[in-house]
């Protein structure tokens, strides 16, 4: 009896110390100075960090970090992801239409392609460009594909950093199909807020030049929590461990697209690398750097964003047999003061990313 307690203890044991073993919780406990500042005060930074390592077999391994899917926190630019994935979907939709085909926005002279458009997404997170997708889809749309996709988290609501940013009425697209043009404008009807909590943020906000003593109201902006973001990121790059009818109606090209564009730095698409840095939206492993040193072996696919203090990014990061999908938020409104302009990305938010990224890989590399 005596020699199966033992045995039974030594089972337990192993299986316990396998089940206790978090690459982030490790990494935060780093003495590097970028992850302490954090962690001293981690709540007050509303850190939320998502991790899946995968192995040889393609299997997940998932862990996680104060992730709370119904905690609002302003996504920025990442809901650029959905965005520039749903409008490939939608091309494929109308006959005639592909990535290169031209195409133009009411109102603009510039012709483009959605793949410039989404090149640029990616390469410098460009607003315009995703500006113009939107213009494309229109909120009802874009919330029909979550859906579709089985994203029940997340909502859209207006394009980024433009006026009358809300409008539920769309511009006229108009596709040049060699001699004949094809035009498409949406109509939409949202109008719905968001039903999580925690939508009244920080204790002051700047409207119209004045500084309101009362909570900012994002009841009506953008929202998609770190698991919808992790699971899409898995949804691109592993979609044969997905049901059919969740993956992305793209052909092989359009997927190998895709990727390519998630792992483009401005100076691959021709961009001045003196505005644009190597490093300029990709604030892990390479948040605290200038120039990336491609001889790391380090290969990252990647949507940032940042805005109201709000920095969040999730990636696929590969290091010669290592992959891991690694998604964080942090919130370094220090000030709790919205819209102000004065957040603390560059001495907060991006060391850590930066850090707390090579960390983890360090340690899933020694496991």
């Amino acid at each position: 009896m005596n020699k199966f307690i033992v045995i039974f203890i030594a089972i337990f044991s192993i299986s316990s110390c396998k089940s206790n073993f978090n690459p982030i919780k490790l990494a935060l406990k780093s003495e590097k100075p970028s992850i302490k500042k954090i962690t001293k005060k981690i709540s007050k930074y509303d850190v939320q960090i998502k991790l899946t390592v995968i192995d040889s077999n393609k299997n997940f391994n998932d862990y996680e970090f104060r992730v709370k899917p119904k905690k609002y926190f302003y996504p920025a630019s990442t809901v650029k992801l959905p965005i520039a994935l749903f409008a490939i979907e939608k091309i494929n939709e109308i006959n005639g239409l592909d990535l290169s085909t031209p195409f133009k926005i009411e109102g603009e002279d510039y012709i483009t392609s959605l793949k410039r458009e989404i090149e640029m997404i990616f390469a410098i997170s460009s607003n315009k460009s995703s500006n113009r997708l939107f213009e494309l889809l229109g909120q009802d749309y874009i919330n029909q594909k979550y859906k579709s996709k089985g994203i029940n988290n997340a909502r859209i609501f207006h394009r980024l950093s433009t006026k009358n940013s809300d409008n539920v009425d769309t511009k006229k697209v108009t596709f040049l199909i060699g001699d004949s043009i094809v035009t498409i404008q949406t109509k939409n009807k949202q109008k719905d807020r968001l039903k999580i909590k925690n939508l009244s943020l920080g204790k002051g906000h700047i409207k119209n030049g004045r500084l309101i003593s009362k909570p900012m109201d994002f009841s009506k902006k953008n929202f998609i929590s770190i698991d919808n973001l992790h699971y899409l990121m898995k949804l691109v790059f592993y979609k044969e461990k997905f049901d059919e009818r969740f993956r992305f109606n793209f052909s092989s090209e359009q997927y190998d697209f895709i990727k390519e564009a998630m792992s483009i730095i401005p100076s691959d698409i021709g961009l001045d690398k003196n505005k644009y840095p190597d490093n300029y939206v990709k604030n892990f492993i390479y948040g605290d750097v200038s120039n990336i040193d491609k001889k790391d072996g380090i290969e990252i696919y990647n949507k940032t964003g940042s805005a109201y203090g709000h920095m969040t990014e999730v990636a696929l990061i590969k290091k010669g047999d290592l992959s891991i999908i690694l998604t964080a938020t942090i919130n370094v409104n220090t000030n709790k003061i919205y819209n102000d302009n004065n957040y603390d990305y560059s001495s907060l938010g991006s060391p850590f990313f930066a850090e707390l990224s090579r960390e983890i890989i360090k340690i899933v590399e020694s496991k």
